[in-house]
C-alpha cells in the first residue's frame, strides 16, 4: 500500500473506526515510514488539542455566575427602558 492510502487510515485510526487487521497494517507501516509517523503524531496532537478545546468551550457556567450575569443584565435593561 502506498503512503497516500495510509493517510486515510491514520484519520480512521484516530477516529477509532478501523478493524484490528487494518490497525496492525497501519502500525507496521508507521514503524517503517518516518514521514507517515511524523504525520501521524501531528494529526494525533491536532485531534487531541481540538477535543480539549471543544470540551473547554462547552463546559457549563457555574449557576451562581450565570445568576449574577442575569441579575446585572436585568438592572441594565430596566435602566435603559426608562
Amino acid at each position: 500500500m502506498k503512503c497516500e492510502k495510509y493517510l486515510e487510515l491514520i484519520s480512521l485510526y484516530l477516529d477509532k473506526e478501523l478493524d484490528q487487521m487494518l490497525i496492525d497494517d497501519l502500525e507496521e507501516h508507521l514503524s517503517l515510514c518516518a514521514r507517515c509517523l511524523a504525520l501521524f503524531h501531528t494529526m494525533e496532537k491536532t485531534v487531541s488539542l481540538s477535543r480539549t478545546y471543544y470540551k473547554q468551550r462547552h463546559c457549563k457556567v457555574p449557576r451562581n455566575v450565570s445568576s449574577q450575569i442575569f441579575y446585572h443584565l436585568r438592572i441594565i435593561y430596566k435602566k435603559e427602558k426608562f
